[in-house]
C-alpha cells in the first residue's frame, strides 16, 4: 500500500479523541447520587475512577494481545468494547451493571492507549512522526473538551443520556477499519512483520519514573485551583472551570505545534517545558490576582503538552527494536500511577513548610521543576543532538 493519505492520518489520530474521556460524565455525579441514594458518595465517584484503574492493567496486556492478533485488530476490539460498555448506562438503572460497564470502558481504553501512539511509529519516521505524535496529544485534549461539553449538555435530559458521548467510538471504528491499514502490510518493508518484543532499557524506565512525578505535579492545578481561588477570594468555581477550558484549548494548540517546537529545540524540548511548568507554578503561588494565576495555569497546560509528546517520541527513538508498543505501555502506566498517587504526592509537597499548605504545594512543586530543568541542562550537554 502506498504512503499515505490525510484521511489515513485523521482516522489513526481519531482514536485518541476518546482515550481521555473517562471523566467526561463527572458532572452527572449529583444526579447519580440521587438515583442511587442507597450508595455512598465514594461509591458513586468510583464510577468515574474505575476506568483509570483498568487502563493501568490493560495498557500492559495490550502489548501481548497485539503480538498475538496484530495492532490493528487490538484497536478494533478496544473500540468495540469502548462503544458497547460506554453506552450501557444509557439503558440500565442497576449500580453494579454501571460499575461493570465502566470497568469495561477502561479495558477498551487500555487496549488502545499505547497502540494509538506506537502505530504512528509503525507508519511514520523523523519530523513527520514527531508532528503526528504532537497531533495525537492535541486530539486527546480536543476529545476530552468536546465530550465533556457534550456530556454536560446531554445531562439536562437526565444522567442516562450523558453516557451517549461514548457512541463516538462507533464512527471512529468505521474510519479506522476503512482507512488505516495493518502495519505489517504497509509499504514494502519486511521488518514490520516481526512480532513485538518485550524489552526495555534504563532510559525508558527513567522516563516512566519522571512521568510519575510530572503527573503528580500536573494534577496539582486540577485538584487545588478551585479551592485556591475561593479561599483567597480571587474567583469562584466557575472561574476555575473557565481556566480549565482555556488550559485544554492551549494544550490542544501546543500539541498541534509540537512538531515545529521539536524541530527548533531538539533535545532541549523537555527542559524548556520543565522550566515553563515551574514558572507556571510560581505564578500560581503568587496569588496576586486572577489573571496571573490563570496565566500560570495555562503555562502548566502548555508545558505538559510539550513534554508528553516529547517523551513518547523518545520511546520511538530509544526503544529496543520492535518493542515500541511495550515501552509506550510502560510510560502510560507511569502516567496512570502518577495520577493515582497525586493526592499523596501533593500532601507530601504541602508538608514542606515553605508557606501555607495550599501555597506550599505550588512553591515546592515549582522549585522541584526548575531544579530538574537546570540539572537536565547539565546532563543533556553530554548527549548528541
Amino acid at each position: 500500500m502506498k504512503k499515505d493519505t490525510n484521511l489515513m492520518k485523521f482516522s489513526l489520530l481519531s482514536v485518541s479523541l476518546i482515550l481521555t474521556s473517562s471523566t467526561a460524565i463527572s458532572a452527572a455525579i449529583p444526579q447519580l447520587s440521587q438515583s442511587f441514594s442507597g450508595y455512598s458518595l465514594s461509591s458513586i465517584e468510583l464510577l468515574t475512577t474505575i476506568p483509570s484503574f483498568m487502563v493501568m492493567i490493560f495498557v500492559l496486556l495490550s502489548s501481548f494481545i497485539a503480538r498475538k492478533i496484530g495492532q490493528k485488530q487490538t484497536i478494533i476490539i478496544g473500540l468495540i468494547i469502548t462503544g458497547v460498555c460506554g453506552i450501557i448506562p444509557v439503558f440500565v438503572d442497576n449500580y453494579m451493571l454501571l460499575l461493570i460497564s465502566r470497568a469495561g470502558l477502561g479495558i477498551g481504553f487500555g487496549l488502545m492507549n499505547s497502540l494509538a501512539v506506537s502505530m504512528i511509529s509503525s507508519f511514520y519516521t523523523g519530523n513527520e512522526r514527531a508532528t503526528l505524535i504532537g497531533f495525537q496529544s492535541a486530539f486527546q485534549g480536543l476529545g476530552a473538551a468536546l465530550l465533556t461539553f457534550l456530556a454536560g449538555y446531554l445531562l439536562s435530559f437526565g444522567w442516562h443520556y450523558s453516557f451517549l458521548v461514548y457512541a463516538l467510538a462507533f464512527p471512529i471504528l468505521v474510519l479506522f477499519m476503512m482507512f488505516v491499514p495493518k502495519p505489517e502490510s504497509y509499504g514494502s518493508t519486511v521488518e514490520e512483520e516481526a512480532p513485538q518484543a518485550f524489552k526495555t532499557n534504563k532510559a525508558i524506565i527513567g522516563y516512566a519514573f519522571f512521568l510519575i512525578i510530572a503527573c503528580i505535579l500536573y494534577n496539582a492545578v486540577f485538584v487545588k485551583l478551585a479551592t485556591l481561588l475561593t479561599t483567597y477570594h480571587l474567583g469562584s468555581e466557575t472561574s476555575a472551570s473557565s481556566i480549565f477550558s482555556i488550559m485544554q484549548l492551549a494544550s490542544m494548540v501546543t500539541g498541534f505545534l509540537f512538531g515545529i517546537v521539536q524541530s527548533r529545540l531538539h533535545k532541549y524540548t523537555l527542559h524548556t517545558s520543565l522550566f515553563l511548568m515551574g514558572l507556571g507554578f510560581f505564578l500560581i503561588s503568587s496569588i496576586s490576582n486572577l489573571y496571573v494565576v490563570a496565566f500560570g495555569s495555562i503555562l502548566v497546560g502548555v508545558s505538559f503538552s510539550l513534554f508528553i509528546p516529547f517523551l513518547f517520541n523518545q520511546v520511538s527513538i530509544l526503544s529496543p527494536k520492535k518493542s515500541e508498543t511495550f515501552n509506550t505501555s510502560i510510560l502510560l502506566v507511569g502516567a496512570n500511577i502518577g495520577s493515582f498517587l497525586a493526592p499523596y504526592g501533593l500532601l507530601a509537597l504541602s508538608s514542606i513548610k515553605t508557606a501555607e499548605p495550599m501555597i506550599a504545594v505550588f512553591i515546592n512543586g515549582g522549585t522541584l521543576l526548575i531544579t530538574l530543568a537546570i540539572l537536565g541542562l547539565f546532563l543533556v550537554r553530554k548527549i548528541k543532538a
